[in-house]
């Protein structure tokens, strides 16, 4: 693997692991019922993530930079992340049912 797609993949996973401790947020503020700036920051950061990551055709544009750069995965979905394959396939459904739940703790009265 040559420096630039290590790069890549090493970005690619550092946001990854800031976007699950975003979900984390999400959901221990839901769990306890806190609201201040961590839940702020973290539902802006999901919200950032979802407008690029639909507004470049439901790809992440570093994607298109690791098979650019050389990765030869063969495999468009989120393949340049440094997850073997059969997890990096469920991170959209698992993230997304995540944040339903945090959405939906935070929200509905108890």
């Amino acid at each position: 693997m040559n420096a630039r797609l290590f790069a890549v993949k090493f970005v690619h996973t550092l946001v990854f692991l800031f976007m699950v401790g975003c979900l984390l947020v999400i959901l221990y503020c839901g769990l306890t019922r806190t609201y201040g700036w961590p839940l702020t920051l973290a539902l802006g950061a999901i919200l950032l993530e979802g407008v690029v990551f639909l507004g470049n055709g439901r790809r992440c544009p570093l994607t298109d930079l690791a098979r650019k750069y050389g990765d030869a995965t063969g495999n468009d979905f989120i393949a340049d992340i440094f997850l073997p394959a059969w997890a990096a396939q469920k991170i959209v459904p698992v993230s997304s049912v995540m944040l339903l739940i945090g959405l939906a703790l935070l929200v509905v009265p108890r």
